[in-house]
């Protein structure tokens, strides 16, 4: 569970001011403008992968996808549904590693988690995203 993926995301929300300089990744979740594409470029030259759902990638204009290709930033249609699991990676690498030695009541009762919520924790750390904090992590 340690491989993971700090990528930014880009909504309504978050002004591209946010965005670490150091990018490689952004997932968006809205359709964006060719002024849009542009500040995120500027903001971070290094990013070379955008993700956006389905029907954001049909709302956005050609003009837009040319200057991503022209930048070789590849526009990719990824699947990210679901809201993030809101615990930190460290109490979650934490809860992962005891269960092989522990059960869920030892778990719970060693670390003053209900085992309901342990139980819930260990079956969606398969997902694919965490948060931590306000930034989205994806595991690999």
């Amino acid at each position: 569970m340690t491989n993971y993926l700090i990528k930014d995301c880009l909504n309504d929300h978050t002004k591209i001011s946010k965005i670490n300089n150091s990018c490689k990744e952004l997932h968006i979740t809205q359709a964006f403008s060719y002024k849009t594409a542009e500040k995120i470029y500027n903001k971070s030259k290094k990013i070379n992968l955008i993700t956006v759902s389905k029907s954001t990638k049909e709302r956005i204009s050609p003009k837009t996808k040319q200057f991503l290709k022209s930048k070789n930033i590849n526009l990719v249609i990824k699947k990210e549904q679901g809201r993030p699991i809101d615990i930190p990676i460290e109490k979650l690498n934490q809860i992962i590693k005891m269960h092989k030695d522990y059960s869920y009541r030892d778990l719970a009762e060693k670390l003053k988690i209900p085992k309901s919520t342990i139980h819930y924790l260990i079956k969606k750390s398969k997902k694919k995203k965490l948060k931590n904090g306000n930034k989205i992590i994806y595991l690999k």
